[in-house]
Protein backbone atom coordinates (compact mmCIF):
# COMPACT_ATOMS: atom_id res chain seq x y z
CA UNK A 1 0.00 0.00 0.00
CA UNK A 2 1.69 3.08 -0.96
CA UNK A 3 2.24 6.18 1.64
CA UNK A 4 -0.32 8.39 -0.04
CA UNK A 5 -3.13 5.65 0.12
CA UNK A 6 -2.58 5.24 3.82
CA UNK A 7 -2.21 8.81 4.62
CA UNK A 8 -5.88 8.97 3.07
CA UNK A 9 -6.98 6.53 4.70
CA UNK A 10 -5.78 8.05 7.81
CA UNK A 11 -7.38 11.21 6.66
CA UNK A 12 -10.69 9.61 6.05
CA UNK A 13 -10.46 7.52 9.44
CA UNK A 14 -9.74 11.68 11.15
CA UNK A 15 -12.59 12.38 9.30
CA UNK A 16 -15.09 9.90 10.84
CA UNK A 17 -13.97 10.23 14.45
CA UNK A 18 -14.35 14.25 13.98
CA UNK A 19 -18.05 13.73 12.61
CA UNK A 20 -18.45 11.17 15.97
CA UNK A 21 -17.83 13.94 18.20
CA UNK A 22 -19.90 16.20 16.50
CA UNK A 23 -22.95 14.63 18.13
CA UNK A 24 -22.19 16.19 21.38
CA UNK A 25 -20.43 19.39 19.83
CA UNK A 26 -22.94 22.47 20.07
CA UNK A 27 -23.29 24.90 17.09
CA UNK A 28 -25.58 27.21 18.34
CA UNK A 29 -24.67 30.35 18.99
CA UNK A 30 -27.47 33.15 21.36
CA UNK A 31 -28.17 34.37 17.85
CA UNK A 32 -29.24 31.40 16.29
CA UNK A 33 -31.49 31.15 19.09
CA UNK A 34 -32.74 34.41 18.57
CA UNK A 35 -33.05 33.69 14.58
CA UNK A 36 -35.12 30.59 14.80
CA UNK A 37 -37.64 31.67 17.31
CA UNK A 38 -38.67 35.19 15.97
CA UNK A 39 -38.51 33.47 12.36
CA UNK A 40 -41.70 31.11 14.33
CA UNK A 41 -43.03 33.87 16.29
CA UNK A 42 -44.94 35.49 13.88
CA UNK A 43 -46.19 32.48 12.20
CA UNK A 44 -47.59 31.16 16.19
CA UNK A 45 -49.28 34.40 16.34
CA UNK A 46 -50.68 34.88 13.15
CA UNK A 47 -52.23 30.77 13.68
CA UNK A 48 -53.28 31.56 17.02
CA UNK A 49 -55.39 35.05 16.09
CA UNK A 50 -56.42 33.73 12.57
CA UNK A 51 -57.78 30.23 14.46
CA UNK A 52 -59.62 32.05 16.55
CA UNK A 53 -60.89 35.10 14.55
CA UNK A 54 -61.04 34.64 10.71
CA UNK A 55 -63.86 31.86 10.91
CA UNK A 56 -65.97 33.95 13.12
CA UNK A 57 -65.22 36.91 11.26
CA UNK A 58 -65.95 35.73 7.63
CA UNK A 59 -69.74 34.30 8.87
CA UNK A 60 -70.59 36.99 11.48
CA UNK A 61 -69.05 40.37 9.71
CA UNK A 62 -68.82 39.20 6.41
CA UNK A 63 -71.34 37.19 5.87
CA UNK A 64 -70.00 34.29 3.80
CA UNK A 65 -72.42 31.02 5.96
CA UNK A 66 -70.95 27.80 7.71
CA UNK A 67 -71.66 25.91 4.59
CA UNK A 68 -69.80 28.59 1.57
CA UNK A 69 -66.66 27.98 3.74
CA UNK A 70 -66.79 24.42 3.98
CA UNK A 71 -67.36 24.16 0.54
CA UNK A 72 -64.54 26.45 -0.47
CA UNK A 73 -62.14 24.31 2.21
CA UNK A 74 -63.25 21.33 -0.06
CA UNK A 75 -62.38 22.37 -3.40
CA UNK A 76 -58.91 24.05 -2.25
CA UNK A 77 -58.12 20.09 -0.75
CA UNK A 78 -58.80 18.53 -4.06
CA UNK A 79 -56.85 21.42 -5.92
CA UNK A 80 -53.64 21.25 -3.58
CA UNK A 81 -52.74 17.95 -4.13
CA UNK A 82 -50.82 18.57 -7.26
CA UNK A 83 -48.64 21.14 -5.16
CA UNK A 84 -47.92 19.12 -1.80
CA UNK A 85 -47.51 16.05 -4.15
CA UNK A 86 -44.49 17.73 -5.95
CA UNK A 87 -43.06 20.68 -3.34
CA UNK A 88 -41.29 17.81 -1.06
CA UNK A 89 -39.22 16.31 -3.83
CA UNK A 90 -38.52 19.80 -5.24
CA UNK A 91 -37.00 20.89 -2.16
CA UNK A 92 -34.74 17.78 -0.91
CA UNK A 93 -33.10 18.53 -4.80
CA UNK A 94 -32.82 21.68 -3.57
CA UNK A 95 -29.28 23.00 -3.08
CA UNK A 96 -28.14 26.98 -3.45
CA UNK A 97 -25.91 28.90 -1.85
CA UNK A 98 -28.36 30.07 0.93
CA UNK A 99 -29.14 26.77 1.85
CA UNK A 100 -31.28 23.83 0.79
CA UNK A 101 -34.82 24.65 3.06
CA UNK A 102 -33.84 28.91 4.17
CA UNK A 103 -34.74 30.77 0.69
CA UNK A 104 -38.21 28.83 0.83
CA UNK A 105 -38.69 31.63 4.30
CA UNK A 106 -38.99 34.18 1.63
CA UNK A 107 -39.25 32.83 -1.64
CA UNK A 108 -43.42 32.00 0.29
CA UNK A 109 -44.01 35.31 1.40
CA UNK A 110 -45.80 37.11 -1.80
CA UNK A 111 -48.81 34.31 -1.85
CA UNK A 112 -49.35 33.64 1.11
CA UNK A 113 -49.95 37.94 1.97
CA UNK A 114 -52.39 38.02 -0.54
CA UNK A 115 -54.46 34.77 0.66
CA UNK A 116 -53.88 35.66 4.11
CA UNK A 117 -54.89 39.63 3.50
CA UNK A 118 -57.56 39.18 1.50
CA UNK A 119 -60.50 38.14 3.60
CA UNK A 120 -59.98 40.72 6.12
CA UNK A 121 -61.15 42.83 3.17
CA UNK A 122 -63.53 41.52 1.44
CA UNK A 123 -66.68 43.53 1.10
CA UNK A 124 -70.21 42.12 2.98
CA UNK A 125 -73.08 41.71 0.86
CA UNK A 126 -72.13 39.53 -1.96
CA UNK A 127 -73.52 36.09 -3.28
CA UNK A 128 -72.72 33.22 -1.68
CA UNK A 129 -71.48 31.68 -4.92
CA UNK A 130 -69.13 35.43 -5.44
CA UNK A 131 -68.11 34.11 -1.73
CA UNK A 132 -67.27 30.72 -2.67
CA UNK A 133 -65.12 31.52 -5.71
CA UNK A 134 -62.99 34.57 -3.74
CA UNK A 135 -62.48 32.51 -0.63
CA UNK A 136 -61.72 28.97 -3.23
CA UNK A 137 -59.23 30.72 -5.14
CA UNK A 138 -57.41 32.86 -2.37
CA UNK A 139 -57.34 29.59 -0.32
CA UNK A 140 -55.63 27.29 -2.90
CA UNK A 141 -53.27 30.83 -3.46
CA UNK A 142 -52.20 30.21 0.21
CA UNK A 143 -51.95 26.82 0.55
CA UNK A 144 -49.21 26.69 -2.80
CA UNK A 145 -47.07 28.91 -0.18
CA UNK A 146 -47.70 26.63 2.83
CA UNK A 147 -46.57 23.54 0.15
CA UNK A 148 -43.73 25.03 0.12
CA UNK A 149 -42.71 26.55 3.38
CA UNK A 150 -44.20 24.65 6.07
CA UNK A 151 -42.00 21.87 4.69
CA UNK A 152 -39.36 23.99 4.62
CA UNK A 153 -39.73 25.49 7.63
CA UNK A 154 -40.13 22.10 9.92
CA UNK A 155 -37.09 20.46 8.18
CA UNK A 156 -34.72 23.64 8.92
CA UNK A 157 -35.28 23.03 12.24
CA UNK A 158 -33.71 19.63 11.68
CA UNK A 159 -30.65 20.60 10.05
CA UNK A 160 -29.11 24.10 11.91
CA UNK A 161 -27.55 21.84 14.28
CA UNK A 162 -26.36 17.65 14.24
CA UNK A 163 -26.12 17.53 18.08
CA UNK A 164 -29.83 15.66 18.87
CA UNK A 165 -29.44 16.81 22.66
CA UNK A 166 -28.36 20.87 21.37
CA UNK A 167 -31.65 20.28 18.94
CA UNK A 168 -34.21 19.54 21.60
CA UNK A 169 -32.59 22.79 23.52
CA UNK A 170 -33.48 24.85 20.80
CA UNK A 171 -36.96 22.87 20.59
CA UNK A 172 -37.91 23.55 24.29
CA UNK A 173 -36.38 27.28 23.82
CA UNK A 174 -39.02 27.69 20.79
CA UNK A 175 -41.90 26.05 22.81
CA UNK A 176 -41.42 28.72 25.85
CA UNK A 177 -41.15 31.58 23.78
CA UNK A 178 -43.91 30.43 21.43
CA UNK A 179 -45.98 30.22 24.27
CA UNK A 180 -46.27 34.27 23.77
CA UNK A 181 -47.58 33.07 20.32
CA UNK A 182 -50.96 32.52 22.61
CA UNK A 183 -51.06 35.44 24.85
CA UNK A 184 -50.82 38.22 22.42
CA UNK A 185 -53.96 37.33 20.29
CA UNK A 186 -55.59 36.53 23.45
CA UNK A 187 -55.40 40.13 24.31
CA UNK A 188 -57.24 41.00 21.05
CA UNK A 189 -60.83 40.69 22.17
CA UNK A 190 -60.52 43.21 24.96
CA UNK A 191 -60.16 45.65 22.10
CA UNK A 192 -63.54 44.50 20.53
CA UNK A 193 -65.44 44.92 24.21
CA UNK A 194 -63.75 47.92 25.22
CA UNK A 195 -62.81 50.25 22.22
CA UNK A 196 -65.57 52.99 21.75
CA UNK A 197 -68.47 51.76 19.87
CA UNK A 198 -68.66 54.29 17.04
CA UNK A 199 -65.86 52.06 15.89
CA UNK A 200 -67.17 49.56 14.00
CA UNK A 201 -65.89 45.91 15.10
CA UNK A 202 -64.52 45.28 11.88
CA UNK A 203 -62.27 47.70 11.25
CA UNK A 204 -61.00 46.50 14.74
CA UNK A 205 -60.53 42.58 13.18
CA UNK A 206 -59.25 44.51 9.64
CA UNK A 207 -56.45 46.68 11.49
CA UNK A 208 -55.28 43.77 14.00
CA UNK A 209 -54.89 41.15 11.15
CA UNK A 210 -52.53 43.66 9.34
CA UNK A 211 -50.26 43.82 12.34
CA UNK A 212 -50.01 40.21 12.67
CA UNK A 213 -49.37 39.51 9.25
CA UNK A 214 -46.91 42.44 8.90
CA UNK A 215 -45.24 40.51 12.01
CA UNK A 216 -44.38 37.39 9.99
CA UNK A 217 -43.26 39.11 6.98
CA UNK A 218 -40.72 40.76 9.13
CA UNK A 219 -39.59 37.82 11.49
CA UNK A 220 -39.28 35.48 8.33
CA UNK A 221 -36.87 37.98 6.68
CA UNK A 222 -34.94 37.83 9.66
CA UNK A 223 -34.89 34.33 10.03
CA UNK A 224 -33.37 34.00 6.11
CA UNK A 225 -30.88 36.67 6.66
CA UNK A 226 -29.23 35.37 10.13
CA UNK A 227 -29.55 31.22 9.80
CA UNK A 228 -27.46 28.53 8.08
CA UNK A 229 -28.14 24.87 7.82
CA UNK A 230 -24.84 22.95 9.64
CA UNK A 231 -26.30 18.87 9.14
CA UNK A 232 -24.20 17.24 6.46
CA UNK A 233 -26.42 16.11 3.20
CA UNK A 234 -26.04 14.49 0.33
CA UNK A 235 -24.77 15.82 -3.07
CA UNK A 236 -27.02 15.94 -6.14
CA UNK A 237 -24.86 12.59 -7.69
CA UNK A 238 -25.77 11.10 -4.42
CA UNK A 239 -29.90 12.17 -4.59
CA UNK A 240 -29.69 11.42 -8.42
CA UNK A 241 -29.46 7.68 -7.59
CA UNK A 242 -32.16 7.80 -5.61
CA UNK A 243 -35.35 7.97 -7.83
CA UNK A 244 -38.42 10.28 -6.30
CA UNK A 245 -40.27 7.28 -7.18
CA UNK A 246 -38.31 5.06 -4.62
CA UNK A 247 -37.80 8.00 -2.05
CA UNK A 248 -41.82 7.74 -2.20
CA UNK A 249 -41.59 4.01 -1.54
CA UNK A 250 -39.28 4.22 1.02
CA UNK A 251 -41.13 7.26 2.84
CA UNK A 252 -44.37 5.10 1.97
CA UNK A 253 -43.19 2.37 4.48
CA UNK A 254 -41.73 4.73 7.14
CA UNK A 255 -44.16 3.47 10.15
CA UNK A 256 -43.07 6.50 12.49
CA UNK A 257 -44.46 9.02 10.03
CA UNK A 258 -48.08 7.02 10.00
CA UNK A 259 -47.95 7.66 13.53
CA UNK A 260 -47.41 10.86 13.78
CA UNK A 261 -49.72 11.42 10.53
CA UNK A 262 -52.47 9.58 12.28
CA UNK A 263 -51.57 11.84 15.38
CA UNK A 264 -51.60 14.94 13.41
CA UNK A 265 -54.97 14.28 11.80
CA UNK A 266 -56.92 13.75 15.50
CA UNK A 267 -55.71 17.41 16.10
CA UNK A 268 -59.48 17.75 13.77
CA UNK A 269 -61.13 17.97 17.59
CA UNK A 270 -59.14 20.65 18.89
CA UNK A 271 -59.65 22.96 15.55
CA UNK A 272 -63.23 22.32 15.67
CA UNK A 273 -63.31 23.67 19.17
CA UNK A 274 -61.31 26.64 18.64
CA UNK A 275 -63.25 27.47 15.87
CA UNK A 276 -66.17 28.28 17.90
CA UNK A 277 -64.97 29.72 20.77
CA UNK A 278 -65.94 33.34 20.08
CA UNK A 279 -69.10 32.00 19.66
CA UNK A 280 -69.29 30.36 22.82
CA UNK A 281 -67.92 33.38 24.83
CA UNK A 282 -69.90 36.06 23.23
CA UNK A 283 -72.97 33.75 23.61
CA UNK A 284 -72.84 31.87 27.00
CA UNK A 285 -71.13 34.50 29.00
CA UNK A 286 -72.05 37.58 27.12
CA UNK A 287 -68.03 38.99 26.06
CA UNK A 288 -66.01 37.88 24.34
CA UNK A 289 -63.46 39.46 26.25
CA UNK A 290 -63.72 36.44 28.97
CA UNK A 291 -61.74 34.38 26.72
CA UNK A 292 -59.06 36.73 26.98
CA UNK A 293 -58.51 36.45 30.72
CA UNK A 294 -59.31 32.53 30.15
CA UNK A 295 -56.39 32.44 27.76
CA UNK A 296 -54.19 34.24 29.95
CA UNK A 297 -54.14 31.70 33.26
CA UNK A 298 -54.21 28.76 30.26
CA UNK A 299 -51.28 30.12 29.49
CA UNK A 300 -49.31 30.09 32.88
CA UNK A 301 -48.81 26.27 33.73
CA UNK A 302 -46.75 26.34 30.74
CA UNK A 303 -43.75 28.68 31.74
CA UNK A 304 -43.32 26.16 35.01
CA UNK A 305 -43.83 22.75 33.10
CA UNK A 306 -42.24 22.97 29.92
CA UNK A 307 -38.54 23.86 31.56
CA UNK A 308 -39.33 20.22 32.61
CA UNK A 309 -39.61 18.50 29.62
CA UNK A 310 -35.98 17.92 29.04
CA UNK A 311 -35.87 15.92 31.79
CA UNK A 312 -38.75 14.37 31.81
CA UNK A 313 -38.16 13.07 28.38
CA UNK A 314 -35.04 11.24 29.70
CA UNK A 315 -36.62 9.73 32.50
CA UNK A 316 -39.78 9.17 30.76
CA UNK A 317 -38.65 8.87 27.16
CA UNK A 318 -40.06 11.06 24.46
CA UNK A 319 -42.74 8.60 23.21
CA UNK A 320 -44.19 7.98 26.72
CA UNK A 321 -44.25 11.99 27.16
CA UNK A 322 -45.71 12.53 24.50
CA UNK A 323 -48.32 9.95 25.11
CA UNK A 324 -49.08 11.11 28.30
CA UNK A 325 -49.34 14.47 28.02
CA UNK A 326 -52.48 14.30 25.64
CA UNK A 327 -54.39 11.66 27.65
CA UNK A 328 -54.00 14.05 30.40
CA UNK A 329 -55.62 16.62 28.71
CA UNK A 330 -58.24 14.75 26.96
CA UNK A 331 -59.39 13.74 30.51
CA UNK A 332 -59.88 16.92 31.48
CA UNK A 333 -61.61 18.08 28.82
CA UNK A 334 -63.69 15.49 29.33
CA UNK A 335 -64.68 16.02 32.70
CA UNK A 336 -65.07 20.17 31.96
CA UNK A 337 -67.69 18.86 29.53
CA UNK A 338 -69.76 16.96 32.26
CA UNK A 339 -69.58 19.34 34.80
CA UNK A 340 -71.05 21.84 32.09
CA UNK A 341 -70.12 25.66 31.93
CA UNK A 342 -72.62 26.62 34.06
CA UNK A 343 -72.96 24.79 37.00
CA UNK A 344 -74.27 27.95 39.25
CA UNK A 345 -76.76 30.68 39.14
CA UNK A 346 -73.44 33.46 39.29
CA UNK A 347 -71.83 34.49 36.03
CA UNK A 348 -68.48 35.23 37.72
CA UNK A 349 -68.40 31.37 39.72
CA UNK A 350 -69.29 29.79 36.26
CA UNK A 351 -66.04 32.02 34.14
CA UNK A 352 -63.70 31.06 37.00
CA UNK A 353 -64.96 27.49 36.98
CA UNK A 354 -64.32 27.47 32.73
CA UNK A 355 -61.12 29.25 33.07
CA UNK A 356 -59.53 26.83 35.96
CA UNK A 357 -61.06 24.02 33.81
CA UNK A 358 -59.29 25.34 30.66
CA UNK A 359 -55.76 25.74 32.31
CA UNK A 360 -56.16 21.81 33.03
CA UNK A 361 -56.43 21.27 30.18
CA UNK A 362 -53.80 23.39 28.57
CA UNK A 363 -51.18 22.86 31.48
CA UNK A 364 -48.88 20.41 29.36
CA UNK A 365 -49.83 22.30 26.04
CA UNK A 366 -46.48 22.89 25.56
CA UNK A 367 -44.94 19.97 26.49
CA UNK A 368 -47.20 18.54 23.52
CA UNK A 369 -45.79 20.50 21.26
CA UNK A 370 -42.43 20.00 22.28
CA UNK A 371 -42.47 16.38 22.71
CA UNK A 372 -44.02 16.31 19.00
CA UNK A 373 -41.52 18.86 17.54
CA UNK A 374 -39.01 16.46 18.99
CA UNK A 375 -40.09 13.08 17.83
CA UNK A 376 -40.88 14.58 14.12
CA UNK A 377 -36.94 14.95 14.35
CA UNK A 378 -36.69 11.06 15.85
CA UNK A 379 -38.43 10.14 12.54
CA UNK A 380 -36.25 12.22 10.05
CA UNK A 381 -33.29 10.74 12.03
CA UNK A 382 -35.13 7.34 11.51
CA UNK A 383 -35.56 7.47 7.68
CA UNK A 384 -32.05 9.16 7.27
CA UNK A 385 -30.87 5.85 9.24
CA UNK A 386 -33.13 3.02 6.48
CA UNK A 387 -32.33 4.99 3.84
CA UNK A 388 -29.50 7.48 3.96
CA UNK A 389 -30.85 9.75 2.59
CA UNK A 390 -32.59 12.80 4.45
CA UNK A 391 -36.41 12.98 2.99
CA UNK A 392 -37.49 16.09 4.86
CA UNK A 393 -39.02 17.44 2.18
CA UNK A 394 -41.45 14.94 0.78
CA UNK A 395 -42.06 13.54 4.65
CA UNK A 396 -42.67 17.27 5.58
CA UNK A 397 -45.11 17.72 2.48
CA UNK A 398 -47.06 14.39 3.50
CA UNK A 399 -47.06 15.73 7.11
CA UNK A 400 -48.04 19.20 5.78
CA UNK A 401 -50.91 17.66 3.15
CA UNK A 402 -52.10 15.49 6.33
CA UNK A 403 -52.01 18.73 8.10
CA UNK A 404 -53.95 20.69 5.43
CA UNK A 405 -56.68 17.49 5.07
CA UNK A 406 -57.00 18.30 9.17
CA UNK A 407 -58.01 21.73 8.48
CA UNK A 408 -60.32 21.32 5.67
CA UNK A 409 -62.08 18.54 7.84
CA UNK A 410 -62.16 20.83 10.83
CA UNK A 411 -63.43 23.39 8.57
CA UNK A 412 -66.34 20.81 7.25
CA UNK A 413 -67.27 19.27 10.57
CA UNK A 414 -67.51 22.96 12.09
CA UNK A 415 -69.33 24.23 9.14
CA UNK A 416 -72.00 21.39 9.49
CA UNK A 417 -72.33 21.28 12.89
CA UNK A 418 -72.81 24.90 13.28
CA UNK A 419 -75.54 24.66 10.62
CA UNK A 420 -77.26 21.57 11.85
CA UNK A 421 -77.05 22.79 15.57
CA UNK A 422 -78.07 26.61 14.28
CA UNK A 423 -75.52 27.74 15.91
CA UNK A 424 -75.26 31.60 15.04
CA UNK A 425 -73.90 35.13 16.56
CA UNK A 426 -75.37 38.24 15.24
CA UNK A 427 -73.56 41.31 13.83
CA UNK A 428 -75.72 44.01 13.86
CA UNK A 429 -76.18 47.26 11.05
CA UNK A 430 -74.77 49.90 13.57
CA UNK A 431 -71.44 47.59 13.63
CA UNK A 432 -72.21 45.69 17.29
CA UNK A 433 -72.03 42.41 17.99
CA UNK A 434 -75.40 40.71 20.02
CA UNK A 435 -75.70 38.38 22.48
CA UNK A 436 -78.04 35.28 21.66
CA UNK A 437 -79.51 33.37 24.49
CA UNK A 438 -81.72 30.22 23.46
CA UNK A 439 -80.67 27.72 25.81
CA UNK A 440 -80.19 25.24 22.97
CA UNK A 441 -78.16 26.32 20.94
CA UNK A 442 -76.36 27.76 24.04
CA UNK A 443 -75.82 24.12 24.77
CA UNK A 444 -74.88 22.93 21.20
CA UNK A 445 -72.05 25.71 21.39
CA UNK A 446 -70.91 23.55 24.53
CA UNK A 447 -70.90 20.53 23.07
CA UNK A 448 -68.68 21.68 20.08
CA UNK A 449 -66.70 24.07 22.53
CA UNK A 450 -66.00 21.01 24.64
CA UNK A 451 -66.38 17.51 23.78
CA UNK A 452 -64.65 17.33 20.60
CA UNK A 453 -61.22 17.99 22.10
CA UNK A 454 -61.35 16.12 24.02
CA UNK A 455 -61.96 13.38 21.80
CA UNK A 456 -59.30 14.94 19.49
CA UNK A 457 -56.61 14.47 22.53
CA UNK A 458 -58.01 11.10 23.89
CA UNK A 459 -57.09 9.57 20.31
CA UNK A 460 -53.87 11.53 19.71
CA UNK A 461 -52.64 10.35 23.37
CA UNK A 462 -53.53 6.47 21.86
CA UNK A 463 -51.95 6.89 18.88
CA UNK A 464 -48.51 8.24 20.20
CA UNK A 465 -48.46 4.94 22.40
CA UNK A 466 -47.36 2.77 19.18
CA UNK A 467 -44.28 5.49 18.13
CA UNK A 468 -41.57 2.50 18.17
CA UNK A 469 -38.49 5.16 17.48
CA UNK A 470 -37.12 4.83 21.18
CA UNK A 471 -35.61 2.92 23.72
CA UNK A 472 -32.22 1.12 22.54
CA UNK A 473 -33.70 1.24 18.92
CA UNK A 474 -33.39 4.97 19.05
CA UNK A 475 -29.45 4.84 20.41
CA UNK A 476 -28.32 2.45 18.32
CA UNK A 477 -29.78 4.94 15.37
CA UNK A 478 -27.83 7.91 16.28
CA UNK A 479 -24.61 5.87 16.49
CA UNK A 480 -24.83 4.85 12.94
CA UNK A 481 -26.05 7.98 12.15
CA UNK A 482 -22.83 9.70 12.96
CA UNK A 483 -20.84 7.56 11.09
CA UNK A 484 -23.11 7.83 7.56
CA UNK A 485 -22.85 11.51 8.32
CA UNK A 486 -18.55 11.61 8.30
CA UNK A 487 -18.92 9.00 4.94
CA UNK A 488 -20.59 11.71 3.42
CA UNK A 489 -18.43 14.65 4.39
CA UNK A 490 -15.54 12.28 3.01
CA UNK A 491 -17.00 10.90 0.05
CA UNK A 492 -18.45 14.54 -0.68
CA UNK A 493 -15.51 16.75 -0.04
CA UNK A 494 -17.90 19.08 2.25
CA UNK A 495 -16.17 20.95 5.04
CA UNK A 496 -16.83 19.29 8.43
CA UNK A 497 -19.86 21.41 10.17
CA UNK A 498 -17.98 22.09 13.24
CA UNK A 499 -16.87 25.94 11.66
CA UNK A 500 -18.83 28.96 12.24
Amino acid sequence: MSTQTETNIQSDDIKVLRQLEQQNKNYLSPKDYVAYVLSGTGDKNWESFSGANLDFFNRTMVGASAATLSAASVICTFADTFDNAISGPILDRTRTRWGRVRPYLILTLPLWFISTFTPWVLPAGLSQLTYLIIYAVINYIGSIANSFYTPAYSALLYNLTPNVQERNRLIATDTYVDLLGVWLPSLFPFFVDFLPETIARRNIYMVAALIFIAMVIIFRVYGFFTLRERVPLASRTQMNEVSVWKSLKQVASCKPMWILLIKSFFGVGKAVGARIQNDFWLNCFGKISYGTIAGLFTGLPSYFVLPLAPKLTKKMGLKNLASFSYLFCGISYFIMFLVGYAPTKKTWINVTWVTFALTVCGSLNSVQRYSSTALTGDMYDYVEWKTGIRNEGILSAAMGYISLITNQAATLISGGLITLMKIKSVYSPGGQLIRQTDPKMLRNIWIVFALCPAIGRTLKGITLSFFNVHGKTREQMMKDLAKARAEKVIDSGAESTDKP
